[in-house]
């Protein structure tokens, strides 16, 4: 019979009684030092925590009461002395094979979950949420946007009213059935040569963009993209995807919450993936199509944001005031998309000025995109 050192916790306060325990034919008794029974139980009906090499550990008594044993590794022999097996859990933790492969497997459920599950339930609630819950949260990334990143636009409403009516007169071919808001507003610090869209519809248009473009057919080619985004609700899904990987975050590392993690969070809804990329930029090309327009105004526009992005090397920036990655892969699909001539190529180096895409010319001096002399406008822009 084994006789063990331990200190009994009744349940009821923190104080602790010196005891004894013995494990004997299936039982243990708990007596005090002078050798008084205070409780005996079948091992059967008992909890022990799990074994930690010499760790102290604890057996559960039945009414709460706990028992910690100092010396683990011997209560451990006693209660294997006694019949009384570890469970499947203790086994496995003692073998670092398994321990090892109970990591992998749990890093790769992660994984995939991260890769495939989160993905496709963030596609899934982003359409099915109703329309009035997603324009809700579209005000509110604008209001946390406005507070923080954006300022009122400098445009003036000649500029303003030239570029709505520019889109609205494409969007009523191109897009006649989708519902949008254009507005306008200005960078807080860095370059505005960019538009984005939020949940519910609205299109913000930044100023650089605008001048940039003086409204011609490459901010319609923009607009047509950031439709793409709405019609897909892909910065609904972006959005909900960065609030699963919060939500585990905070289950992980506590909870946070404040203006610090709300400008984040409105962020995250622009870091589209490759694939939403190129999924909008396809839809921009059939937005032109429709409005009788040709890819090249697309392909013009990204040139001129590639140029922007190389000229103010914007790695530091928040994506919000830099362009997407990945400009010049999304150029060339572009390209295949409407079989745009291949040698119609973006300047390289851009120039200071505000960069446009050029086609190469011939030797003959005629322009390789149009037939007609180096420099006449080319087709799709004004």
């Amino acid at each position: 019979m084994a006789v063990l050192e331990g200190l009994l916790f009744d349940g009821r306060s923190a104080a602790a009684t010196p005891v004894r325990i013995a494990i004997a034919g299936g039982v243990l008794a708990v007596t005090t030092p002078e050798g008084v029974l205070l409780v005996e139980h079948g091992l059967a009906r008992l909890t022990v925590t799990e074994a930690f090499a010499a760790a102290p550990r604890q057996i559960g008594l039945p009414g709460g009461a706990v028992v910690e044993v100092a010396d683990g590794a011997a209560l451990t022999a006693a209660l294997a002395a006694a019949g009384r097996r570890p469970g499947l859990v203790d086994r496995l933790e003692a073998r670092w094979r398994a321990a090892l492969a109970a990591v992998v497997a749990c890093v790769g459920v992660i994984v995939a979950a991260y890769v495939y599950g989160l993905p496709a339930a963030a596609r899934w609630v982003a359409r099915t949420l109703p329309a009035s819950a997603e324009q809700r949260l579209g005000d509110g990334v604008l209001e946390i946007l406005d507070a923080n990143l954006l300022r009122p636009t400098t445009l003036s409403e000649e500029e303003q009213r030239a570029a709505q009516a520019r889109i609205d007169d494409a969007a009523r071919l191109g897009a006649p059935a989708l519902r949008y808001r254009l507005l306008f507003r200005a960078a807080g610090f860095g370059p505005s040569m960019n538009a984005f869209a939020l949940p519910g519809g609205t299109v913000v248009l930044l100023d650089g963009l605008v001048r940039g473009t003086a409204s011609d057919d490459r901010l319609v080619a923009v607009v047509g993209h950031e439709l793409g985004h709405v019609a897909r609700h892909h910065s609904m899904e972006a959005f909900l995807k960065s609030a699963g990987v919060g939500a585990a975050a905070s289950l992980l590392w506590g909870d946070f919450s404040g203006q610090a993690a709300a400008v984040p969070a409105a962020l995250a809804m622009f870091d589209y993936s490759r694939d939403a990329e190129r999924e909008a930029d396809e839809d921009g090309v059939r937005f032109l199509r429709a409005a009788g327009r040709s890819a090249l105004p697309m392909v013009d526009a990204l040139c001129l944001l590639q140029g922007v992005e190389r000229e103010a090397r914007l790695g530091g920036l928040p994506k919000l005031l830099s362009t997407h990655p990945k400009l010049a892969e999304r150029i060339e699909h572009v390209r295949a998309l409407d079989g745009v001539d291949p040698s119609y190529r973006c300047p390289d180096p851009p120039p200071t000025a505000s960069p446009t895409c050029v086609p190469d010319d011939d030797e003959n001096g005629e322009d390789a995109a149009t037939g007609g002399p180096a420099g006449a406008p080319r087709p799709g822009g004004d």
